[in-house]
């Protein structure tokens, strides 16, 4: 294998790593020794490739970005395996302990029992996706309303809504525009053909519908294809106008995508929920313009998904590491500013207006960050009354120039736009 091969696929073997959601542990595990046995190999090559050179000998031209795989936290990446890693490592277990408890049953087994017994496990699996579609095919759209926000948390919406704030920055946020922006979003799903394979609408039904009223909101330069008006009409079978309002109804809209969404391009897929997460988005600013709306949305606008697997969670797992130490314990005012309380309150700021903030200067200014949060948290009175920024700067030993944390947590700290939400919220946000 080529250097550059070993490099890259070690690159990104560490993204891959934060896309998995397994629930079983071997998994990680598994994952972080093959990454070991991968790191030595590529040591082993890159010391040979090196004594190569200096004998004059050209093994190959690196094909990869040396500014790009030179970064430490580029790997690191949002600390989901380091966080994985503390979490199977609490019971203080080795490795072989861990190994054998999670494989116990197959321990004692021939290479080739385990091929057969894996065997028997494919049958038994073959089976179970059989009757899985089955029960699919037949479920009630309930089925899909009940859950349609867990499968929305299958992908990652922070650009999405990034994006949505900057539109929102560059125009003057009116009932109009938020209009026109509802119904610009459901001309891009339409533009993707993500109604492909919907039954063709009867005539009755195709002059019926408020096609008219959705294109009087679009641009009027905007030339719809010949099949565009059948596409609404079809979409318009799974949803309903109240009030303006473009109301998905999730469970058929989930019940027509489920048996079909094999077929779909990677693009249609996310654009078949990137609708409905811009419409929730779109939705509950109409209902800060006019509040009476709220009553017609028949869907949990709440935010209900987690931290993980989106760019607010790695300043969220290093942030309540850090408040989950020793010198925390040591320094607190109160033993109530425990590990929960610590969760709930670094969640809490995350997921406030500043949150964005936060997680986009976080690769940059983490340790900047690190103070900026516990100076805050001074201010707020988390702290004992005679503990100085200089012996919370030792205390936390964040970076080896204690007196620059200092001013991280004074000065700078109540600075930051985030200081008072913290004072506010800090002693009750997770009553």
């Amino acid at each position: 294998m080529l250097f550059s091969i070993r490099i890259s696929k070690i690159f990104e073997s560490r993204a891959i790593y934060d896309l998995l959601k397994e629930d079983n542990p071997a998994v990680y595990l598994l994952f972080v020794l093959c990454n070991r046995l991968a790191l030595d190999g590529a040591i082993n090559h890159g010391k040979e490739f090196l004594e190569d050179l200096k004998n004059g000998k050209l093994q190959e031209i690196p094909d990869y970005d040396v500014n790009l795989v030179t970064k430490h936290e580029n790997y690191i990446r949002t600390g989901k395996m380091e966080y994985d890693m503390t979490q199977m490592a609490k019971d203080n277990e080795t490795i072989g302990e861990l190994l054998y408890k999670l494989f116990k049953d197959v321990w004692d087994l021939t290479t080739i029992d385990l091929y057969f017994d894996n065997d028997d496990k494919l049958l038994v699996m073959i089976d179970l996706i059989k009757m899985i579609n089955s029960t699919i095919q037949d479920a009630p759209a309930s089925l899909y309303e009940n859950n349609f926000p867990n499968l929305m948390k299958r992908f990652d919406w922070t650009e999405v809504e990034e994006e949505y704030q900057k539109e929102k920055r560059r125009n003057c946020v009116t009932m109009d525009w938020l209009q026109e922006k509802q119904e610009d979003v459901l001309k891009e799903a339409l533009e993707l053909d993500i109604m492909h394979y919907a039954d063709d609408p009867s005539i009755q039904y195709l002059e019926s519908v408020d096609y008219d009223y959705h294109r009087s909101f679009l641009p009027c330069s905007y030339t719809p294809p010949t099949i565009y008006k059948k596409a609404y009409a079809k979409i318009m079978k799974l949803a309903k106008r109240v009030k303006g309002l473009f109301i998905p109804n999730l469970g058929e809209y989930g019940k027509h995508f489920a048996p079909i969404l094999y077929n779909f391009r990677p693009e249609q897929k996310y654009a078949i929920f990137k609708v409905i997460k811009k419409m929730e988005l779109i939705h509950k600013d109409m209902v800060q313009e006019n509040e009476e709306l709220g009553q017609y949305l028949g869907f949990d606008q709440e935010n209900t998904e987690t931290l993980e697997n989106t760019k607010y969670f790695a300043p969220y797992f290093h942030l309540t590491k850090m408040l989950g130490e020793g010198w925390f314990k040591k320094n607190r005012a109160d033993a109530k500013y425990n590990e929960q309380w610590a969760e709930k309150f670094i969640e809490g700021l995350l997921r406030s207006e500043y949150g964005l903030q936060i997680a986009n200067d976080w690769k940059d200014c983490g340790d900047k960050i690190k103070g900026y949060v516990i100076g805050c948290l001074k201010e707020a009175g988390v702290f004992k009354e005679n503990v100085s920024n200089d012996s919370l700067a030792r205390d936390a030993d964040i970076i080896s120039n204690t007196r620059t944390f200092s001013k991280y947590i004074g000065s700078e700290s109540r600075k930051q736009p985030y200081a008072e939400w913290v004072k506010t919220h800090v002693n009750d946000y997770c009553k």
